[in-house]
C-alpha cells in the first residue's frame, strides 16, 4: 500500500478519487456481503491498485485503469488477464459504475455484473 500512498498527483489532480479508499461493505441485490473491511481502492492518474488484507497481513494486488471522463460513471478495468486475481464479490475484468454519491471522505458506487446482480460498494477515504 505504500507504492501509492507514498506517491503525489502525477499528471494532475484527480480530485475527490486520489489516495486510498477502505471499502466498508459490499451488498448484492441489497443484501450486505462483505462487511469485514479487508479491500482498498486506489488512485492516481489513470493507474487503479485493488489490494486485499487478510487476517495475517498478507496483501494480494491488482492492477489496472481507470476513468472517470463520462459524467456520473467510473470505469474500471483491467486490461491484463494474466495479472487479474483479486476476488472480490461484482469485481470483474471490465466495471462500469455509476457514482451514486462522491465526497472527500465517503464515495458509493454501484453497477450490474455480467450475471445482472445489482452491487453496491461503499468507500471511505483512508487519512
Amino acid at each position: 500500500m505504500l507504492t501509492l500512498g507514498a506517491c503525489t498527483h502525477n499528471d494532475g489532480d484527480i480530485g475527490n478519487w486520489f489516495g486510498t479508499w477502505h471499502i466498508q461493505d459490499i451488498s448484492r441485490d441489497g443484501e450486505k456481503v462483505i462487511t469485514n473491511g479487508e479491500y482498498f481502492f486506489q488512485f492516481q492518474s489513470s493507474v487503479f491498485r485493488v489490494s486485499m488484507v487478510n487476517g495475517h497481513e498478507q496483501t494480494v494486488e491488482s492492477f489496472g485503469t481507470w476513468d472517470d471522463s463520462t459524467e456520473g460513471k467510473i470505469i474500471i478495468s483491467f486490461p491484463d488477464p494474466t495479472v487479474y486475481y483479486i476476488e472480490m464479490p461484482g469485481l470483474e475484468a471490465y466495471n462500469n459504475f455509476s457514482i451514486h454519491s462522491i465526497s472527500t471522505r465517503e464515495i458509493t458506487l454501484t453497477k450490474v455484473d455480467n450475471t445482472g446482480a445489482n452491487y453496491t460498494y461503499h468507500l471511505k477515504k483512508q487519512p
